[in-house]
């Protein structure tokens, strides 16, 4: 996700952000969302799969409070929408048809900063778990799995007992098996706690970061297309 950018090109993203999230539902199949008026905002994603699931997520910024925002969605909504606090933040969650919209919700007198995520509820049980398709070592557990599907592209984040240059020997190994080709940027020792790594494939590019936790290595890995 982008932090937000100068004025000038916030403005843009701001419309672009505004025109693909109040487009007409049948473009996608995406419900639209009403923005308050003034709201500058950026699209994060026209279309992802995380963990299976096709979502979209946009953020904006608006003059409202945070209370006066759940007012703003609760008139669109008819009182239908459901809020939850957690600490300094409230959840707007609401249904509409086969999809289901969150609003992740900050702020104060000064106005708020929210998160849109509009997610498709599935009808049946995606064909393949998590992490399908992407190396995983032995006993390691996948965290989560998102697909890009406008800029394609998938990371992946998992764990893995090993320890962090064992996990790091493993990948190289198992990745080069499969055409990768090492960057020759990153090195990993025996007892190093945190590494790096990056591969190449075509016109494919891999970046992976290891960390070592309590009882396991922390695994992300990134793959984008050139």
């Amino acid at each position: 996700m982008h932090p937000f950018r100068s004025p000038a090109r916030a403005a843009a993203s701001g419309v672009l952000a505004l025109m693909l999230l109040t487009a007409p539902a049948h473009a996608g199949n995406w419900p639209s969302v009403p923005l308050p008026d003034n709201a500058q905002g950026e699209l994060v994603s026209s279309h992802m799969v995380h963990n299976n699931v096709p979502m979209r997520v946009s953020r904006f910024q608006t003059a409202l409070s945070p209370a006066q925002l759940v007012g703003f969605y609760q008139r669109h909504w008819k009182g239908q929408a459901k809020v939850t606090e957690f600490g300094d933040r409230r959840i707007i969650a609401y249904q509409q048809g086969s999809h289901f919209i969150t609003l992740d919700v900050r702020g104060g007198s000064a106005g708020s900063e929210v998160q849109l995520g509009i997610t498709e509820l599935l009808s049946r049980e995606p064909g393949h778990p998590p992490g399908h398709g992407f190396p995983q070592p032995e006993r390691s557990q996948v965290i989560s799995d998102t697909r890009y599907q406008d800029t394609p592209g998938r990371t992946i984040a998992l764990e893995s007992p090993q320890s962090t240059y064992q996990a790091w020997e493993w990948y190289r190994a198992r990745l080069q098996q499969q055409g990768w080709k090492d960057d020759g940027e990153h090195r990993c020792s025996v007892i190093a706690t945190q590494c790096q790594a990056g591969y190449q494939r075509g016109n494919e590019v891999l970046t992976m970061t290891f960390n070592r936790a309590a009882q396991h290595t922390e695994i992300v890995a990134t793959q984008m297309r050139r």
